[in-house]
């Protein structure tokens, strides 16, 4: 053992600061345990004496070891829920979830090596001879503190402390039988509320002294496990308050971490930036010394998180514990302890089956394919598809068919009466039929091995209420997939198609409606669970954006979301994979997580907007953590722990789209930005909206450039302010002396072009002005030129009327992002740096 005498009472960080002086020995010992306490006595370290080896130490003694894992005893956690079952209440344990008790509660968070306060439970009935035992044995542990906890325990009560069934009892003067009466009074109280069904049995909990209703005492700790995402850890301010901290916080008294790959490192740096949930950890003026030793609180973090993924829908127990929450722990002598505690078990587990994702590159780039719904004679949607793919440059036309029992040709190509008959394996099969003869088409393709990959078109499935029409057309995929090579992939149903540039088009509108102009974006792969989403975005961006691919991929009843995130990934051209959606299927939110993880591993960047930011029906076992942590809550920490982007508005949306698209091949090296406009409001709002980027002081090589062009009156420093006297050639000029310093990283050009000294408006043939957009000397043309010329990403700023919708359209067109307000290109450029 190794010695070391500290300053007599140092404040922690002090301690620290003077551990990260000794030896390297010394770092490798556990410190986390002693680091908040002010020392007054030699500190002895031993090695490696708990498992908080490994410490990083941060400014405020933060320790914890990144790699460090809870040990958990899986068969002692499995058998205490197999001896759950044997209880009537829970028999019918299916796919539907059943409430656990408060007893049950706390024999479960021992069994994963948490500390519930010590209880005594009386069950319901029991004889005479038990219930003075009972209450001889709670007189006993009430001792200490003279007080102790009566409640009611029944998994059908939601709330005890409503319906009058918790009471604090003090014991002092209390003989055996005042025990005894005490629990027949509440019983008979409770049964007179009309609840006699439902109680379960009594238990005496030992009295934790803490604060009540004090920040930084009580907290809510919480396992959810989300339908799409699985597991997840939810941390908030707890006691009879947590609503009201949530609402007076703005929702933001909570920490939500997600299970999967959650490591202890994370989880201290998040409550150690958590402006409320941070004070239960690190000292304050409230607190000399923190109630909760940091180590603890990620302890109980990391055991939930642990347990949610052994007992989850894709672990390894018969069970799923759907939720437990514990609220309050509370602080009591630097750890927590449970007070309260309910939960849901179910044996909920998600589907296992596989895809053959590979065959997405069939689906993308086909030379074959065959179409079904063809109308002969009207131009329903099978036959609007078919002129498109008539047109495409991908499919060979003479392996271009059409599936219909009576025609023989339609629109110049050969109609065969059945798949059976088609002359050769499609690479791809359009099903424009009825939902109800989806079913057939689909059992055919994949019987007879007749195509690679299949779009379903129509909708009518479960979004429409036919369960067992989607249930069976699933059902024949799956069973497709687990033989040969794999069967047909399949993108929808309900969904508009697919446009793979450059190969094909099956959106069932004609292209004089929706035309797609060549244009930038071949790095984009824009995927939506709405296809009529894909239509504003091809419409609005038409010759500034093509993506490579836009997919409309519907109700997944094949082929998900996440599958395309990993085609995609592979995809070396694609460095920008967006998502529009408004669901995951059971089990492949934490599947997209994982192939987003690997996206950003590769290097590029995925943006989510997930629609349905209402919560509907979120499942709460009598709690708190529903109204907490709602499912867009969950899905947003999620997406956000793995490094995607989440666009709140569509408008958020789009702006990030084209800002990753366009500035994909533009280098980041920091945030420091540098902006220039000619109207004060501008400049005056962007300070205000910087999202993290940080304003670049300009060198005195670049200031000797600003001053010698701009005009004295002009406010020269970074934001500058050039007026709207300031004419196009400073303006650029400018413009690129920003561009070219070097403590810039970034840049915000804007201009209100209003003012007759920029040359920005298309040239009038009457000769109205002498401006003219289309001349080389224009401001939108010069600007494109040193923008170009620059490696550094920079944004444009237009905030005015329709008659300056063509200067916008030029530059973006060349690849420049364009926004009309200049607080949206900031947003933007926040997220494309800091992403």
């Amino acid at each position: 053992m190794q010695s070391l005498t500290l300053p007599d009472v140092v404040p922690s960080y002090a301690a620290l600061h003077f551990l990260m002086n000794c030896s390297g020995s010394v770092l490798k010992s556990g410190l986390g345990f002693f680091c908040w306490e002010q020392a007054t006595q030699p500190v002895c370290l031993l090695q490696n004496q708990n498992p908080w080896s490994g410490v990083a130490v941060r400014c405020f003694g933060l320790c914890v070891n990144k790699d460090w894992v809870v040990e958990m005893d899986s068969n002692r956690v499995e058998d205490y829920l197999g001896k759950l079952m044997v209880n009537p209440n829970l028999k019918a344990l299916g796919s539907i979830p059943v409430r656990l008790n408060e007893i049950e509660i706390y024999d479960l968070l021992e069994a994963i090596g948490l500390d519930p306060c010590r209880a005594l439970y009386l069950a319901e009935g029991s004889t005479a001879e038990n219930v003075k035992v009972w209450a001889e044995d709670v007189l006993k542990f009430a001792q200490p503190e003279g007080r102790f906890v009566l409640k009611v325990v029944g998994r059908k009560i939601l709330h005890k402390t409503d319906v009058g069934g918790v009471k604090l009892v003090q014991s002092t003067e209390l003989q055996v039988q005042d025990v005894i009466d005490l629990v027949a009074t509440l019983r008979n109280d409770l049964i007179e509320n009309g609840l006699s069904g439902v109680i379960e049995g009594f238990m005496a909990g030992a009295f934790v002294s803490h604060r009540a209703n004090t920040p930084g005492h009580e907290i809510l700790l919480s396992l959810k496990q989300d339908p799409a995402f699985g597991p997840c850890v939810i941390l908030g301010i707890g006691g009879t308050l947590t609503e009201w901290y949530s609402r007076s916080s703005g929702g933001n008294s909570t920490l939500i971490l997600p299970a999967s790959g959650l490591i202890a490192e994370t989880v201290a740096e998040a409550i150690e930036k958590h402006p409320l949930l941070s004070l239960l950890c690190f000292p304050s003026r409230l607190y000399p010394a923190a109630p909760v030793a940091i180590e603890n609180l990620v302890h109980w973090v990391m055991t939930l998180a642990q347990v949610g993924l052994m007992v989850g829908p894709g672990g390894s127990s018969s069970y799923t514990l759907e939720e437990i929450e514990i609220n309050p722990a509370v602080a009591h002598q630097g750890k927590l302890v449970a007070l309260d505690g309910v939960g849901l078990i179910s044996q909920r587990k998600w589907s296992d089956d596989s895809r053959p994702v590979s065959k997405i590159e069939m689906l993308l780039k086909p030379r074959s394919a065959m179409v079904l719904g063809v109308s002969a004679r009207g131009a329903n949607p099978g036959r609007i598809i078919l002129e498109n793919l008539k047109r495409s440059q991908g499919i060979e036309q003479d392996r271009l068919y059409v599936v219909h029992p009576k025609e023989e040709c339609i629109s110049g190509r050969l109609c065969f009466p059945s798949i059976n008959d088609i002359p050769e394996k499609c690479d791809l099969a359009v099903i424009a039929v009825p939902a109800l003869g989806a079913l057939d088409a689909i059992s055919d393709l994949v019987r007879l091995d007749k195509a690679g990959a299949m779009i379903l078109i129509p909708g009518g499935f479960a979004e429409a209420g036919e369960k067992d029409l989607a249930q069976s057309i699933e059902n024949v995929l799956a069973k497709g997939h687990r033989i040969g090579d794999g069967g047909p992939v399949m993108v929808g149903g309900n969904c508009l198609g697919i446009v793979s540039r450059d190969n094909y088009n099956t959106f069932f509108l004609p292209s004089y409606k929706l035309p797609f102009n060549p244009g930038g974006g071949d790095n984009l792969a824009l995927v939506s669970q709405s296809g009529a989403y894909l239509v504003t975005f091809a419409s609005n961006y038409d010759g500034i954006i093509n993506p490579r691919a836009s997919i409309s991929f519907g109700n997944q009843m094949d082929l998900t979301v996440s599958d395309f995130v990993e085609h995609f990934t592979a995809v070396p051209e694609v460095n920008v994979i967006a998502c529009y959606v408004e669901g995951f299927r059971s089990g492949d939110g934490l599947r997209f997580l994982k192939m987003a993880s690997k996206a950003r591993a590769a290097g590029k960047k995925i943006i989510v907007f997930k629609a349905g930011k209402t919560a509907l029906g979120a499942q709460a076992a009598a709690s708190h953590t529903a109204s907490l942590a709602g499912d867009y809550a969950v899905a947003k920490a999620c997406l956000e722990s793995v490094g995607a982007t989440v666009a709140e508005t569509l408008d958020q949306f789009e702006d990030f789209i084209k800002t990753f698209t366009l500035l994909a091949d533009k280098k980041i090296t920091g945030r420091r930005v540098g902006i220039i406009s000619n109207a004060g409001f501008e400049c005056s709002t962007v300070m205000d909206r910087l999202q993290g980027l940080e304003l670049a002081s300009f060198g005195d090589d670049t200031q000797a450039v600003l001053d010698e062009i701009l005009p004295s009156f002009a406010h020269r420093t970074n934001p500058i302010d050039c007026t709207p006297m300031t004419g196009t050639k400073t303006f650029v000029d400018s413009c690129r002396a920003i561009l070219e310093c070097e403590a810039v990283d970034l840049a915000i050009l804007s201009s209100v072009p209003v003012t007759p000294g920029l040359d920005n408006l298309p040239a009038d043939p009457e000769g109205k002005h002498g401006e003219n957009l289309a001349g080389k000397n224009s401001q939108p043309s010069l600007m494109i030129g040193v923008i170009h010329g620059s490696a550094k990403p920079a944004a444009v700023v237009v905030d005015s009327g329709v008659i300056y919708d063509p200067m916008c359209r030029m530059i973006e067109v060349s690849g420049i992002p364009v926004f009309r307000k200049i607080d949206r290109a900031a947003q933007a450029m926040a997220a494309f740096c800091l992403t």
